[in-house]
């Protein structure tokens, strides 16, 4: 055997164990890989997990920090104007990027079959959403009409609308994806459930009675469907091969 067919052979067995199979080192160095290429992925579930859960601690706090609104009556943008305003403006960036980032994290794990590419455009839609209500902050009821309350009150519905429509196509095709599969049921309902809730809550903002609640409830089952989708995008990230990064 030639000098330069020895060497290769002693390359080939420093990779490999006994009877040909993958050493220790070799092993490790793969999970090293794949960890390292699913970490993306794990910093945005783990942004979108964070940003939703401050925003409901924020919202929870706010109805004790400003017990003069409503919470049955009045919507939750108005915590937005007053000496905690800016609790509210912050939990609304917050959401923004929770939603931006569950947006980019899907778009990188999903795989072609499972992507809905008008769903998670619509969820982008309400992350922009997010931010218009927290630049044009609402006006109270009573109070004057401004430029900013008004932008405020006609995005609002077409955000909420966004995210109603983009949830529920986003959610349907999981079933395409193996590793979405687990979830799919769940969040489909979830989303099936908001329909309902939003126009129980046109129906209460036209009656002028009860659409605080109606929203809030709305808001529950929203953010509920942010941290499943987010864990399980954080579950995945944990078991993706470097080859599919």
């Amino acid at each position: 055997m030639s000098g330069e067919n020895a060497a290769d052979v002693e390359r080939s067995l420093a990779g490999s164990g006994q009877n040909g199979e993958p050493s220790t080192a070799s092993a490790d160095a793969r999970k090293k890989r794949d960890r390292q290429a699913g970490e993306p992925l794990a910093v945005l579930a783990t942004v979108a997990i964070v940003g939703t859960a401050y925003f409901v601690v924020i919202i929870a706090a706010l109805h004790f920090l400003s017990p003069d609104i409503n919470p049955i009556e009045r919507p939750t943008s108005e915590y937005a104007v007053g000496p905690f305003g800016y609790l509210m403006t912050s939990a609304f960036v917050a959401l923004s990027l929770s939603t931006w980032a569950l947006v980019i994290g899907l778009h990188r794990d999903l795989s072609k079959p499972a992507q809905s590419r008008l769903g998670l455009g619509l969820l982008g839609v309400f992350g922009i959403g997010l931010l218009v209500a927290a630049i044009f902050p609402i006006d109270l009821d009573g109070a004057p009409q401004t430029l900013a309350g008004t932008i405020h009150s006609i995005s609002g519905p077409l955000t909420f609308l966004s995210l109603i429509v983009g949830t529920n196509l986003v959610s349907r095709r999981f079933k395409q994806d193996p590793r979405w599969r687990p979830i799919h049921r769940f969040a489909s309902v979830l989303a099936l459930i908001m329909i309902p809730e939003f126009i129980a809550g046109g129906l209460a903002a036209a009656r002028e009675t009860g659409a605080g609640a109606a929203q809030r409830v709305l808001a529950v089952t929203f953010a509920t469907w942010f941290v499943l989708t987010a864990l399980q995008l954080r579950a995945n990230a944990g078991e993706r091969p470097a080859s599919e990064a």
